[in-house]
């Protein structure tokens, strides 16, 4: 067997390093791993990271900038975190609610400056309950002393045309000892018994034809006249 080597001459041979060789190994190991984690099929997916955001997802692999966080004292929720103050502002400090308004302005019931809601005589705000004659509230005109000088006030108001400045029926409403007299036809108009359900002076105004026309009289006024007659009808 022929020796082929032996035919090149020495100073045309190559040495190869050993360093060489092993550089050129670890190179083509490193380029195969790259080789095969891009072709592997896992995705990237790009997003938030940070776990302290609202948007953060703990499949992203890559962050994105995309990051959003809460407003002060707020949570990712709009939830307020921290106290509320008298104006019921998340984190304020005014302890005072009077101090919520601009200066100048007034805080209405349902605590808003210079607005126009108004507590009822329960202390409801923009309520309905109110006080009767006798200043009871939600009362039905019963819970008090009735004071004659009310009584003369509503006749005064609504009566003096025809049973103040004249006599119609020959009742007069002038004063108290006119009303106790009565009128011509039927005599007192005030039961002495002091049920004003059959006294003729109640039973007059409760009508709704008296005092004629569009004055008739509200139904806490008809109320203050029969409460003031079951107590007796007097001259206080």
């Amino acid at each position: 067997m022929n020796d082929s080597s032996a035919c090149i001459p020495k100073s045309k041979l190559i040495k190869i390093s050993p360093v060489k060789i092993l550089s050129s190994v670890i190179l083509s190991l490193m380029l195969l791993v790259l080789w095969s984690c891009s072709d592997s099929g896992e995705p990237k997916l790009e997003g938030c990271t940070d776990s302290g955001a609202c948007n953060y997802s703990i499949e992203n692999t890559h962050d994105d900038d995309s990051c959003t966080y809460p407003e002060t004292n707020y949570d990712c929720e709009g939830n307020c975190t921290a106290t509320v103050d008298a104006c019921n502002t998340c984190g304020g400090e005014i302890d005072d609610v009077s101090d919520c308004c601009q200066e100048g302005q007034v805080l209405d019931c349902a605590g808003t400056c210079d607005g126009d809601a108004v507590a009822d005589c329960i202390g409801d705000c923009n309520g309905s309950a109110v006080e009767d004659s006798c200043g009871a509230c939600e009362g039905d005109g019963s819970t008090c002393n009735i004071s004659y000088s009310q009584i003369q006030e509503i006749f005064n108001e609504n009566c003096a045309n025809c049973h103040i400045a004249s006599t119609s029926n020959n009742l007069s409403l002038s004063n108290y000892a006119n009303i106790m007299l009565g009128d011509s036809e039927n005599g007192p108009v005030i039961d002495d018994t002091g049920d004003h359900t059959i006294s003729l002076l109640w039973q007059y105004v409760n009508s709704g034809f008296m005092p004629p026309g569009n004055s008739n009289l509200t139904a806490s006024q008809i109320n203050l006249i029969a409460t003031w007659i079951d107590e007796g009808a007097e001259d206080n």
